[in-house]
């Protein structure tokens, strides 16, 4: 490979380098910023002929800060900014670098430059990436007028103004240049966006701009750079990079169908969700000051109106989002369409246009330009239907940072990639997008080594750091690594990935596992059944420590690999010796996640984590084939089942039409996954139609284990075939592209054997795995077959239609009386304190964060005035007997509307002889927390008088990430369920 300038002069050249598979050069030279250069490469065959060159180009941009002309400034947003120049000789090409710190939009001569973007791509505080356009045909002989409007978009979260860098850099035929930046001879006025409220409102008003008050750009405009690279947003960053992420820009245009009209409103239908814009062009003229919206929403109601209730948050009272505005001029031929907001929604709602006039709408589907790499055809329609929605819902999401749902947050939560990482990888091009974005989550990384649960992000504080929702970072990394053999990117991330390991083994307790995290969002968020978060904290920390040991390996240091693995094989033994019980085969709570952490980390292994998997099994049958897990632990139960050969149970969650489930994801809704297992339209807060991080988890099954395609080296350079057959699919065809060339693979079942096509690319090395024995495959088109064992589907029982909540089952480790306090409420036996009230509760569904219920009676503990903290006591007219009991528990949930952040639940055991134990639990929220008393060793247990319950003041008085804090002067209030002893080991 040669590369040469643009005088022809060498630069650089690789010589002739010996392969036998695809190797990648590094251009070891130092290129001059906006020069374009010249390649060329050419071939020699085994024969020894060379094929005939073949050749490109390519432009280099600033390489960095100091290759800048332009200053950082400052506006407020919705500003326009004009910078007015004339040209004096002829233009060869232009080119504008632009980015910013919110959102930018560039204009050349009246005509927009990036008018379909979203500019420019988020990322983390301490840089920032800019992209570069061609705008060679807008420039004009003589006067010429470069603008740019700023929108706060993500950056509001800051509380700062909007930041812009940008120049326009033109290059004469005479081979002389000019550069145009914003400078003290530039002027600002109002734009015509009238309101920018991200999330809620953009609004336009195009009388705003007609007669502008133009004004200087202020000397307090520009800014000086941070050269620390910091975090902290006071001041523009100094690293300044080039964007190599696709672009986010509207992708495709869609036709919505009219679903009603009447009263100056109509409802339009896309047919799908959809992440993007909506274009509406008037055909004639409105009057003057006609105020036109666009609600953009997923649901419509009973009433025939579009609802957008489930896209609300609590704290927005009612407060319609995603609404765009027009303010008419009261011309024909008007265009409303937002210039910086997206929304994610299926329908639209058109009000304020007289039921007569003619318009055209269309629907831009606006996200990063992700390609997909291959993919997957089946003669299954539900295969094909989980690998269509979980494309339209990735992609939906996918806007400059893998986010949460396109519509009330948009915001780049950790825990979703986490869960769909392996996905991602296999279904899209996504090499640069993910090497970005793991880059934001180092730069974003706590100086103790924490990673925030969104990142990037612009607020301080940032979110604290929960082990499973950081499992991003290890999964990415060396999901990355073997999906595209970038060793540059993995050097760079490995201290930081060090760090991260470091932290979470910090957060190992007294009792050997992960106990001390910052915090758990949710007992396993949004599942049917709650997961103690010490058990799946614990077993990402473990996945963690095996993705470090394995890179490390891999990167020539074995001293390193083998001390991450003795912290692994310390902290598997921890959590078996604290979550198991072996002579009842009792792992924590017995719920499908519990055991499923289990088996995927490693803790459990050989014949009990086939028991462990078959008590899975076992209760997904139960639950009508459905899986209880949440956004911690639904991607560990499915790989535990198809790890264990039950991809069987997978497939039939699939067919499971009803909610909750998967299968009700597929069978209805607006062809996106959701965010939880149901749809909900009241729900504010959790009720997105638009969400990942459950229903891919299935998606990257569908590669992994039912098509089989794993890498196993860095590359692709070997990988491993190992389909795991179910009924219903009967032939696959699996086609993907690596670093190395293309793969494809596929199988027709014909009685017991299925006929397979396998091509391997050149230098590779295929290893093609049946049961125990193993074949491999060097590079060229191979076809074998394979031995099909699979057992046959199982249709799920008739059941009666299912209700929210979810109904708690009983812990597997309680084998005692349960029901002390629904007894203790039957006899009166239970009091509330004097100053607290008790208040029995029909039944509880706490919202916005939706969790499993216990099944017995449920009380209410508020305060009523100053004083101790609430409290509920409840005597036992006979003492009980507790001489064989292990321990005694109470279920306190914190989801009260008068909670104390950071509340930690208490439980006092009183004996007849005065004697009292009382322990204390961690107060995570968003679920119910069990807090425990050991009785093993007290002679008390054997006449216990009563229990008291409450809870201690926080050590800290900080504003909870998950749960909002009361607004009511008197707080401390908490629900009280089951209360109970247990004769059986306590395993969590």
């Amino acid at each position: 490979m040669v590369v040469t300038d643009g005088a022809g002069e060498v630069v650089w050249t690789s010589g002739a380098v010996a392969a036998t598979a695809v190797t990648v050069e590094t251009v070891v030279a130092v290129l001059q910023p906006r020069r374009r250069y010249d390649w060329a490469l050419r071939v020699r065959g085994a024969d020894g002929t060379w094929t005939p060159w073949a050749s490109s180009a390519f432009e280099t941009g600033p390489a960095d800060f100091s290759d800048w002309t332009a200053s950082w400034i400052t506006l407020p947003a919705r500003t326009r900014l004009r910078r007015t120049f004339a040209l004096g000789s002829p233009v060869d090409r232009a080119r504008v670098y632009l980015t910013g710190q919110g959102l930018v939009r560039a204009e050349l001569n009246g005509t927009a430059v990036n008018a379909d973007h979203l500019d420019p791509t988020r990322t983390d505080t301490s840089r920032a990436l800019y992209r570069v356009y061609d705008v060679t045909d807008l420039l004009t002989d003589g006067l010429n007028t470069l603008e740019f409007v700023v929108a706060a978009g993500e950056w509001k979260r800051a509380g700062l103004d909007p930041r812009l860098l940008a120049e326009l850099v033109v290059w004469h035929a005479d081979g002389t240049s000019t550069t145009i930046v914003p400078d003290a001879s530039s002027t600002t006025a109002g734009s015509r966006i009238a309101v920018d409220e991200p999330f809620y409102l953009e609004r336009h008003d195009p009388l705003r701009e007609a007669q502008p008050e133009w004004r200087r750009l202020a000397s307090t405009a520009f800014l000086q750079p941070d050269g620390n690279a910091s975090s902290h947003p006071a001041s523009p960053p100094a690293r300044v990079e080039a964007d190599a992420t696709p672009p986010t820009r509207v992708v495709s245009r869609r036709r919505p169908v009219e679903l009603s009209r009447g009263g100056g409103i109509r409802l339009f239908d896309v047919g799908t969700n959809v992440a993007g814009r909506t274009r509406l062009e008037l055909f004639g003229a409105l009057t003057a000051g006609t105020v036109v919206r666009l609600v953009h929403g997923e649901h419509v109601g009973a009433d025939g109106r579009l609802d957008t209730t489930n896209l609300m948050m609590p704290f927005d009272h009612g407060r319609e989002r995603q609404v765009v505005e027009w303010v008419s001029a009261g011309v024909a031929g008007e265009v409303v369409e937002a210039w910086f907001a997206y929304h994610g929604f299926r329908y639209v709602e058109v009000q304020g246009v007289a039921d007569d006039l003619e318009l055209d709408i269309s629907v831009g589907a606006l996200h990063t330009d992700l390609a997909p790499n291959g993919g997957i055809r089946s003669d299954s329609d539900t295969i094909g239907a989980l690998l269509t929605r979980a494309e339209r819902t990735l992609l939906n999401n996918v806007h400059g940072v893998p986010e949460d749902c396109p519509t009330r947050e948009q915001a780049a939560w950790t825990g979703d990639t986490a869960s769909v990482a392996e996905y991602e990888l296999a279904a899209f091009h996504s090499e640069n997008f993910l090497s970005k974005w793991i880059r934001d989550l180092v730069t974003s990384q706590g100086s103790d080594g924490g990673l925030p649960a969104v990142a990037p992000d612009v607020r301080s504080p940032r979110l604290p750091a929960d082990p499973v929702w950081g499992a991003a970072l290890h999964r990415l990394l060396i999901g990355h690594w073997l999906h595209y053999g970038d060793a540059e990117l993995v050097r760079e991330v490995l201290p930081a990935l060090r760090r991260w390991a470091r932290f979470q083994l910090a957060c190992i307790g007294p009792d050997g596992v992960i106990s001390r995290s910052p915090i758990s969002y949710g007992h396993d968020w949004l599942g049917l059944e709650q997961t103690p978060p010490e058990v799946h904290h614990t077993a990402a920390t473990i996945d963690c420590l095996r993705a470090l040991v394995r890179l490390e390996a891999d990167f020539g240091d074995a001293d390193a690999a083998a001390t991450w693995s003795r912290h692994a094989h310390r902290l598997q033994a921890g959590a078996r010796s604290r979550f198991y019980d072996e002579s009842r085969g009792v792992f924590a709570n017995g719920s499908q996640g519990a055991y499923a952490c289990a088996i995927d980390a490693g803790i459990l292994t050989g014949p009990e984590a086939e028991r462990a998997a078959q008590r899975i099994e076992d209760d997904v049958r139960a639950r009508g084939n459905r899986i209880s897990g949440g956004f911690a632990t639904t991607r560990t139960i499915v790989r535990a089942l198809a790890s264990t050969g039950r991809s069987q149970v997978i497939a039939d969650m699939l067919e499971q039409p009803t909610a909750p489930g998967i299968g009700a994801m597929l069978a209805s809704g607006p062809g996106t996954f959701w965010e939880c297992w149901w749809i909900d339209p009241t729900n504010t807060g959790t009720g997105s139609l638009d969400h990942v991080g459950l229903g891919g988890v299935f998606a990257g099954w569908a590669w992994e284990f039912l098509a089989g395609l794993t890498p196993t080296s860095g590359g692709y350079r070997s990988f491993d075939i190992a389909p795991q057959f179910v009924a219903g699919v009967e032939e696959l065809d699996l086609h993907t592209e690596t670093p190395v060339g293309g793969i494809r693979f596929a199988y027709r079942i014909s009685g017991d054997a299925a006929d397979c096509r396998l091509d391997v690319p050149h230098g590779a090395v295929a290893t093609v795995v049946d049961g125990q024995s193993a074949r491999e495959y060097a590079g060229g088109h191979h076809e074998f077959s394979l031995p099909v064992r699979r057992t046959a589907a199982v249709a799920p029982p008739a059941t009666e239609p299912w209700v929210a909540p979810s109904i708690a089952p009983v812990a597997a480790d309680v084998t005692g009386p349960r029901d002390l306090l629904t007894d203790a409420l039957r006899s009166s036996t239970a009091r509330p304190a004097d100053n607290s009230r008790l208040t029995t509760l029909a039944g509880l569904n706490c919202m916005p964060i939706p969790h499993a219920q216990p099944a017995g009676a449920v009380v209410e503990v508020t305060p009523v005035g100053q004083g101790p903290r609430p409290a509920v006591r409840i005597d036992f007219s006979d003492p009980l007997d507790g001489g064989d009991a292990s321990f005694a528990y109470a279920l306190v949930d914190l989801c009260d509307d008068r909670w104390q952040p950071g509340s930690l639940p208490r439980l006092r055991v009183i004996s007849t002889d005065g004697s009292a134990r009382q322990a204390t639990a961690a107060a995570w929220p968003a679920g119910w927390v069990r807090v425990a008393v050991d009785l093993d060793d007290w002679p008390g247990r054997s006449s216990i008088a009563a229990v008291e319950i409450s809870t201690e003041a926080p050590p800290t008085a900080d504003d909870d990430p998950v749960m909002p804090r009361s607004e009511d002067e008197l707080t401390g209030g908490f629900h009280l369920g089951e209360v109970g002893i247990s004769t059986a080991r306590r395993t969590w």
